[in-house]
């Protein structure tokens, strides 16, 4: 029987009066971060700079030519759609990238209202949701006096293919979700018998193959940690193969391009660029423990000190397993050779983180909100989580206008 009280369904429809808070934040998110971008457009060596002039080799009588030094070309269509209305190259990759950050604020919106709604007002639902895509890595001096560089971030500003990746993960995680909880929903009438009307498992088959033409590194953590719960559940409902059956029929494109894709990254298509490469050690092993605590201090200790909450919600789940495998990768893989420097297992963690921050916001604003219920033993909880919260958040801040007031690409 179903006992998912929210569908976190990305893609339903909210009955919610027009909020113009919201759409003043993700116009103000745009024209900050288009401002930003357009001047990191303008350094050589950032990220967005080095992807847009890549960008600008595309060739549509040519597609291969997207191809030539990524196989994630998502980012760079579209920067080449734009340049063909004459946009001047900066203004193109700052729009198109500007515009992903605006998406993310609107989808982490959209994630917060379904859970939220019945218990905080629209406005503060909006500032959580602010917080919760300006929020970076707890910034020491002494140990990381640039935030980013040694530790990584949730919100990833420098680079263009990791933020519109972000907005297929932000998709696909709850819509992957959904699609369980539907078939438990129609799993007591239909039985063994029961599938998901096909175009439910068929959009997810697309999102996830977008999110690889956006960036595989999502891919690369989500796809085995959704692979793990299915596996369980089928375990638990040996009779319903149907289903699962199903879901692996509409998401084997999606598998097989993502091989491609590291076939390409590895040698086996083009001159190997590099190898993966097992990193055991006792050195990385701390490495990434204190990138992790750095990283996600706050959603640690919401999650550990309000358990109880959501203990059967397949999206907090499956996004806890989705960290939890992204962790384990880049602790245990690496890249060899010119790829070496390109850490995509770090990438594959640093979106993980921001998926967990999501849930996590979402656990901190209804424990806040049943704050006046509870005993005062369990108060200081609250603080010690506003606090780190508070926290990230400085540093976050800081951060950006790091970026805005220096010279550097990270």
């Amino acid at each position: 029987m179903n006992n998912h009280l929210i569908d976190p369904n990305p893609f339903v429809r909210l009955d919610r009066r027009f909020d113009p808070l919201k759409w003043i934040c993700c116009f103000l998110m745009f024209i900050m971060s288009y401002a930003l971008f357009y001047q990191l457009c303008l350094r050589p060596s950032s990220d967005i700079s080095i992807h847009a002039t890549w960008a600008a080799e595309g060739d549509f009588s040519d597609i291969t030519s997207f191809l030539h030094h990524v196989a994630h070309p998502m980012w760079h269509v579209l920067i080449s759609v734009v340049l063909l209305f004459g946009v001047p190259l900066p203004v193109a990759a700052s729009l198109v990238t500007a515009l992903s950050k605006a998406l993310e604020l609107w989808i982490v919106h959209r994630l917060f209202t379904i859970y939220l709604h019945k218990s905080i007002g629209s406005n503060l639902i909006t500032l959580l949701a602010v917080v919760c895509t300006m929020v970076s890595c707890l910034c020491i001096p002494a140990y990381n006096p640039t935030v980013y560089l040694g530790v990584g971030t949730p919100n990833t500003w420098h680079s263009c293919t990791q933020l519109i990746a972000i907005v297929w993960m932000l998709l696909c995680v709850p819509y992957t979700a959904h699609c369980y909880d539907e078939f438990e929903r129609l799993e007591p009438s239909g039985k063994e018998k029961t599938l998901l009307p096909w175009h439910k498992p068929i959009l997810l088959g697309v999102m996830l193959f977008l999110s690889l033409l956006a960036k595989p590194t999502f891919m690369q953590a989500f796809l085995p940690a959704a692979c793990l719960f299915f596996l369980v559940k089928w375990i638990q409902h040996p009779k319903n193969s149907r289903y699962f059956l199903q879901i692996i029929l509409c998401i084997l494109p999606a598998v097989l391009f993502m091989i491609v894709q590291y076939l390409y990254y590895f040698g086996f298509i083009v001159p190997s660029q590099g190898d993966m490469v097992l990193e055991i050690s006792m050195s990385k092993l701390l490495d990434v423990l204190i990138r992790v605590a750095l990283m996600e201090a706050f959603p640690i200790y919401v999650m550990l000190s309000t358990h109880k909450k959501g203990k059967n919600d397949t999206f907090f789940i499956l996004t806890i397993a989705f960290n939890l495998v992204a962790i384990v990768e880049f602790l245990l893989l690496g890249e060899s050779g010119r790829r070496a420097a390109d850490g995509n297992f770090g990438w594959g963690m640093m979106g993980a983180a921001m998926m967990f921050w999501v849930i996590a916001m979402i656990r901190y604003a209804q424990e806040m909100h049943s704050g006046i219920k509870v005993q005062k033993h369990t108060r200081p909880k609250h603080v010690i989580a506003s606090l780190l919260l508070c926290w990230h958040l400085v540093s976050g801040v800081y951060y950006l206008l790091y970026l805005f007031t220096t010279n550097v690409g990270l």
